[in-house]
């Protein structure tokens, strides 16, 4: 089978730790500092009902570390009005001292989000849209905000093609979510719809098609779920038990999931950076000690090949 790579004007891998929102405010600085001193370049928090708040907790993050940016993954815009969010979000930058990232989706309807987000997908979506323009505009003119402290990096994630479009015209990076047309299955908790690679591939074509021209300066990444073992194919397996729409093969290959020793997962990434122009992983599901090993591998890979090109 042909391998196609895609080349990007961004060098290197950035590398984001995702902490626990559920986890108690001590547990998720510990983690987060902890993710600095593995060399992690973000520290991010998901924004869920019944956990904490993501943009309090990373103010907390930002006063017990020094260089690692800080950034929700994602913000629900759904639950957010885009005018105070934005004096929030230049509020923590403010804090972090010009560390804060943005990462922006439109978000799921979860049932104990009923009645608090729009319910349909057109007004969340609306709702995204205007976010982005309400920060974009706050970082050219205060307005109600204090006013950012730089100019922070702005990412959209989602799944479908208007939120691509969207994301290829307005902002600096897409985080892959998902990728269609995703299953209908009931997966137990804990686990999330693991997209194809050959799916993947064709889905980021057509957001570089939309982007045009920066195309090449649009960062784009996903979350990867790691599991560290000797034994890859036993741990696919056990995994395709679950995910049934795929085989152990296409589960391993999946841009969501990274298996295997250290050196087999930094092996992954940068297959998954050739063959889909990855440039950023946000990971969970090791402890950032023994992901700092991946990291490592990386980044030593990467400066031997910039030293002979």
């Amino acid at each position: 089978m042909e391998v196609r790579t895609v080349a990007v004007t961004q060098s290197g891998f950035r590398f984001g730790f995702s902490g626990s929102p559920f986890a108690g405010i001590e547990e998720v600085v510990d983690a987060a500092v902890r993710a600095e001193r593995a060399g992690f370049d973000t520290f991010v928090l998901a924004d869920l009902p019944g956990a904490l708040s993501p943009l309090i907790t990373l103010a907390a993050v930002a006063r017990a570390t020094t260089t690692i940016k800080v950034a929700p993954f994602v913000l629900n815009t759904g639950l957010w009005n885009p005018a105070t969010v934005a004096r929030e979000l230049a509020t923590l930058d403010r804090v972090s001292g010009g560390r804060v990232e943005i990462n922006l989706g439109s978000g799921i309807p979860l049932p104990a989000l009923q009645g608090l987000i729009p319910p349909d997908r057109d007004t969340r979506f609306e709702r995204l849209r205007v976010t982005i323009e309400s920060l974009k505009a706050s970082f050219e003119a205060p307005g109600i905000t204090p006013g950012f402290a730089g100019r922070p990096r702005l990412i959209v994630a989602g799944t479908g093609d208007r939120t691509l479009r969207l994301a290829a015209a307005e902002a600096d990076g897409f985080i892959i979510a998902g990728v269609p047309p995703v299953p209908k299955v009931h997966l137990p908790p804990g686990h999330l719809v693991l997209p194809e690679l050959t799916a993947t591939e064709a889905f980021v074509e057509r957001l570089r098609r939309y982007a045009g021209d920066r195309a090449g300066q649009l960062e784009v990444g996903t979350s990867g779920t790691v599991t560290v073992t000797d034994d890859a194919s036993g741990a696919a397996e056990s995994l395709a038990a679950i995910h049934t729409y795929l085989t152990p093969e296409q589960v391993r290959s999946s841009p969501k999931i990274l298996i295997g020793t250290t050196g087999e997962i930094a092996a992954q990434v940068l297959d998954r950076g050739r063959r889909l122009g990855l440039t950023y992983y946000v990971l969970r599901g090791a402890p950032q000690e023994v992901l700092a090993d991946v990291i490592s591998r990386v980044r030593e890979a990467q400066a031997k090949s910039l030293v002979l090109r």
